[in-house]
């Protein structure tokens, strides 16, 4: 009587671990880089460094990756991520993303102040042991990933980081103006 009394919390517990497990590792490129949105918005900077690769987590402590990323979070809120296209091939894709921030001291660019910024950035993930990774944490790994899958850039179509700012109720791309 017991044993079929357990059996079935059994049965519960190993459907709750199977269905953390599969939350913690995203099964896609897209929901990688969703869950790691989530979780640097929720300011998890710990758990966002299980997202880098060994390669990068042999460079960078996960206190230093925390603490980079804390710093950040001193001058900028971020508000939203939207993902747009994705490209994949076999254990490679590129995401590209639009990440919509707030700078909690406003800053002067023309004489105007400056409070909403974008930026729209493609993000780099390759497989590692079976789960997605993020190569694109900063510029350094972004580098230092292209630098080590030299045919990485000869599959998919990359594109430059644009930095826009909200100027007279309209976006503005940083950068020299042109004239």
């Amino acid at each position: 009587m017991r044993s079929k009394k357990i059996f079935p919390m059994l049965l519960l517990a190993l459907c709750l671990a199977t269905s953390a497990l599969s939350q913690s590792k995203p099964a896609s490129p897209r929901a990688t880089v969703q869950s790691f949105f989530n979780l640097l918005k929720s300011q998890k900077y710990d758990a966002l460094y299980e997202f880098l690769p060994s390669d990068l987590q042999r460079q960078t402590s996960r206190e230093q990756f925390a603490m980079s990323l804390k710093r950040l979070d001193g001058f900028l809120l971020i508000e939203k991520l939207e993902v747009g296209r994705v490209q994949e091939r076999n254990e490679f894709a590129v995401v590209d993303t639009t990440i919509y921030g707030r700078l909690k001291q406003p800053m002067k660019i023309n004489a105007e102040e400056i409070q909403e910024g974008r930026v729209s950035v493609q993000q780099f993930l390759f497989r590692e042991s079976g789960a997605w990774k993020l190569a694109t944490a900063d510029n350094r790994s972004q580098s230092f990933f292209l630098k080590r899958n030299p045919d990485f850039e000869k599959q998919f179509q990359l594109s430059r980081p644009k930095f826009e700012f909200r100027q007279n109720g309209r976006w503005t791309a940083m950068g020299p103006r042109r004239q």
